[in-house]
Order: structure tokens, then sequence, then C-alpha cells
């Protein structure tokens, strides 16, 4: 008889065990009741309705606890178990990981946890499969900017992730595990939090005019716009030091040279709501999710940022200052492969430049070729510019070539650095310096004017075992001669687009969309939320 009952005991066990599918766990009798109810009150993903809304993975979230025999995770018959909380803390805070908890229907998570607890088990499993696809995977469609679940673009079980969950395991943890292990995406998602935490998400927005136009009024709405963003409180005036101080900030915060004066990049800066920063933060972190793998070594321009780094062995050997394109000639966004160095660089003109802004100067005068250094060529062989009628030459009808020689006048500067690419982009030295120094250096044709040149070669040929030293190098500038430089080992190029980025501070810098093309990606998905 008691061998009888050990046997019924033990089938008990194993059935017991095998119904909780994934989680192994044997169920203590509360969380036994709470299953009975779950089941009874989720018979079909009809149940997961709320407020017209079907959670998104309704099917999902109800075919894992048929599966499991509705085994309750993160509730008891009167509130939640300890995950519970951190999971809903999640969710509540989701800004932190540049999403959004009306994504995961905090609203009506808010009032199931305050009513009906059996509906928060649901909707809390729906936000946990919903995140952590999320931090892996994105949740932009690339193709139609709309917010979706990229469920199918995953590499892992959601069902066993949340198993692990139900196990014991802390579903912060886990989530964590599936986001971007990038230090930039980490110093971003840092300094977001960061941000949220010091400043309210306002969603006001001002009209700054212009310091030259009524300087006094310019302050005075400066000032407004600080204290709606919480920069400042009513207590600070435009005459109190705090005020400059705090505009400081504002300008650092926002990439822009802190000097305390409103000029235009830091009026359109103060036009913007913190509500606008956060979704720029929130894209450029959606932008690192994309990302499937980052080599060791690698060259990436960030536009808005007009920074250049250079990382060797996933340590930033070199930063540079660098010059765009203008926003009617926009640097555009690509990836290539960094082959060769060219010391002295001929420059062959684009079409675009030479039928414009060439055009137009020998129209004007004949001689500005020569004083441009600049030669014409018509199928290969070189025409005195003096022998053309410009008068009859339209753009349309402009049939030459022009190429300006190496040395210290040519447009490319003294070197370039070739990666090979359908735009016909690539980084140069340029006899232009001065641009250097303003906070906003959008200017150029397209191609990427770089700061210090001769310091990023030097880190290059270093990181490739090249032989060349520096001091050869600078002879080779000197004696004006033209040296194409191969290298042993290739790398990554990546020109980006990213308008927040993090520092090693732990701060959030937000930089301005100056082609505009961020908005079109935020107005069809975050901003619905709202």
């Amino acid at each position: 008889m008691k061998h009888y009952i050990n046997n019924i005991l033990f089938l008990a066990l194993f059935v017991s065990l095998v119904s909780c599918g994934g989680n192994s766990r044997e169920l203590s009798e509360e969380e036994v009741e709470v299953s009975e109810t779950l089941k009874t009150k989720f018979s079909s993903a009809d149940n997961l309705i709320y407020e017209s809304d079907t959670l998104l993975a309704a099917t999902e979230v109800l075919d894992y606890y048929k599966e499991r025999d509705f085994s309750p995770i993160w509730i008891t018959k009167t509130g939640f178990t300890e995950n519970g909380d951190i999971m809903f803390d999640l969710v509540h805070n989701s800004r932190d990981h540049g999403l959004m908890p009306e994504m995961f229907a905090f609203e009506q998570l808010t009032k199931a946890s305050e009513s009906d607890i059996q509906d928060a088990e649901m909707i809390l499993s729906n936000a946990f499969m919903l995140f952590v696809t999320h931090v892996d995977a994105g949740c932009i469609d690339t193709t139609t900017m709309s917010y979706v679940w990229k469920k199918d673009l995953i590499d892992f079980d959601l069902a066993e992730e949340l198993d692990r969950v139900a196990n014991g395991e802390n579903p912060e943890d886990v989530i964590k595990e599936h986001q971007p292990d990038f230090w930039e995406y980490e110093q971003l998602q840092a300094g977001l939090a960061k941000f949220l935490d010091e400043y309210e998400l306002d969603s006001n927005r001002y009209d700054i005019p212009a310091f030259k136009e009524d300087s006094v009024l310019c302050y005075q709405e400066a000032h407004k716009a600080l204290m709606g963003h919480k920069f400042i409180d009513s207590t600070v005036t435009t005459q109190d030091s705090a005020f400059i101080d705090q505009l400081k900030v504002f300008q650092k915060v926002n990439g822009l040279l802190d000097d305390a004066i409103v000029g235009k990049w830091t009026g359109r800066a103060l036009n913007k709501s913190n509500e606008d920063r956060f979704y720029s933060a929130a894209l450029s972190l959606e932008k690192w999710r994309w990302k499937e793998e980052w080599p060791e070594t690698y060259m990436r321009v960030n536009v808005p940022e007009f920074t250049l780094y250079f990382v060797d062995s996933n340590e930033v050997k070199r930063k540079h200052r660098v010059v765009v394109g203008a926003y009617a000639t926009q640097t555009p966004e690509f990836h290539a492969t960094m082959k060769t160095m060219v010391t002295n660089p001929f420059w062959h003109v684009p079409y675009s430049i030479s039928s414009t802004e060439i055009l137009y100067g020998a129209k004007k005068d004949t001689g500005y070729f020569a004083k441009k250094g600049y030669k014409l060529f018509q199928n290969g062989e070189r025409v005195d510019p003096k022998t053309v009628d410009w008068s009859s030459v339209g753009q349309n009808s402009f049939r030459y070539k022009v190429r300006q020689d190496g040395g210290g006048g040519n447009s490319l500067g003294r070197i370039k650095f070739l990666f090979p690419n359908e735009h016909f982009v690539f980084v140069h030295d340029t006899p232009s310096k001065r641009l250097f120094q303003n906070d906003v250096r959008a200017y150029s044709h397209g191609c990427v004017r770089l700061h210090q040149p001769f310091d990023l070669a030097e880190a290059i040929l270093i990181a490739d075992g090249n032989e060349m030293v520096r001091d050869t190098l600078d002879s080779l500038v000197v004696r004006g001669n033209q040296r194409v430089l191969e290298l042993k080992d290739p790398f990554e190029v990546y020109i980006e687009y990213f308008t927040a980025t993090g520092d090693s501070s732990g701060n959030v810098i937000f930089h301005p969309d100056i082609y505009g093309r961020d908005e079109k990606f935020i107005t069809n998905t975050f901003r619905k939320f709202n």
C-alpha cells in the first residue's frame, strides 16, 4: 500500500513538472490556485484585449501559458512577486533605454495592478517579450519607418528567456544580456538615464529671435526656454551668473561651444523641447541595435557630431574634428573599406562642381584656372582655358574634366584617405583650417575634411604595422611627392548619422539634426505613443 501511495505521489510530481514545460520548479499551493484562476480567465487571445487594443504578443503569450499550465511568473493572489515589481519598474522607466512605457501597455498595466492582478500577469509577459526583442533587434522598420515587433529577426527563443525568469532569474539581467555590448551604446544609454533623472521631459517649444535683431529680447526668450526646459527656476534672472552658467551647461549638453552667446545654433537648440531631445537619443540607441557586429579596428565619422574616431583593438586611438557636407551637398551614410592613403593628391573635380562653381568662375575671369591651380581636359587632352569661349558653355553643355594638382593650395590638402564607394566620398586634409574652430561644421561638398590629418595617418600606419614613420611621411609631403600608401590590413569605415552620443563621464550630448533626417523616423514611431 505504501509503495502504491509513493507511486501516486511521484506521478503527481511528474505531471506537475511536465505541465510547466520549461519551468521546472514545483509550484506552491498559492501558485497552483493563481494558475487555475489564470487558466479560467484566459481561454483565448480575445481575453487579451485592453481598451480595444490587443496585446502585440497576445498569441505568443497565450501559447506560452497554455504550454506551462498557466503557471504564474509575476503575480501572487494579491500583488506582484519580486520579479513582478522589477518588470513593472522596467516598463515604467523604459525611457532610460530609449523606449516608451506606452509600447508595453503601461496604462493598462497600472490599472490592472490596482484592480485586476490577473491581467497584469499577461501584460507583463507581453512587455517582457517585446522589451527583450526591442533591445536586441530594435523596434523600427527602416523601410516603412514605423514601430514594429521584430520577433522574426531575433536568434533566441522568447519562451526560453521567459522560462529563465519563471525559474527565478532577474528579468532586468536577462534583458540586458540582449542589448548591444558596444561601448558607444552603453555610454549613450547611461547618459540618457542620467539626463532623464536630472531634467523633466517638457514639450515646450520657443521662438528665440536672432541676437543681431534684438539682443535684449533674444536673452529674455532664452531665459524662458531655459526655465521651461528645467535648467533654471524662476528665482534666476538674466542678470544672475547662474543664468550664464546654466546657458553654458545647456550648450555643452547640446554639443555646442559653451560661450553663453545665443547664436543661430544655440537658438535652435533652445527652441526644441526636452521631449525632442529624448526622441533624438531614443533613435540613436535604436540605430545601434540595427548593428549585428562591430570590428575591433575601424574608422567612424558621426556626421551631426562633426567628429571622426579611429579605433584599434577596441580602443579609441584618435578623435578628430571634421567638416561635413552642407545641407545642399549632404554627406551620405554608408559603409566601406579603408585601403589606401595618398600624399599630395590630385583633385579630380566632380562634374557637379566643375559644371557650376568652376564654370561660373571661368565666365567671370579667364585667369580663374591659373589662380586656383586647375587644369582643363577634354577627351584626355589638356586644353588651354583661354582658348575656350566660356560665354557659349552652359551647365548642361560642359564637356570638360577639371583637375587640381597636389600641393598646399589643393582643395584636398596634403593627404587623403581612400575607401572606395559609390558616392565618391572620402576623408581628406584641407587648406581651410579656420572652419575647424566652429562648433557646427557643415560646409563641404559632401566629402569629410579632417583636422590634424597627419596625426590620424600616423596612428593608422602604426596600427597597420607599416614601416613608414612619421618623419618619412612628413618629408614626402614637404617635397610635394605624390605617394600611394597601401594598407596591409584594410579596415572598415562607417559614415553615420547619430544625433545623440554619450561621453565617458556618463553624460548624453545632443547634436543638431543638420539634415533633418531624424524627424521622419521620430514622427512615425515615438511621437505616436504620446
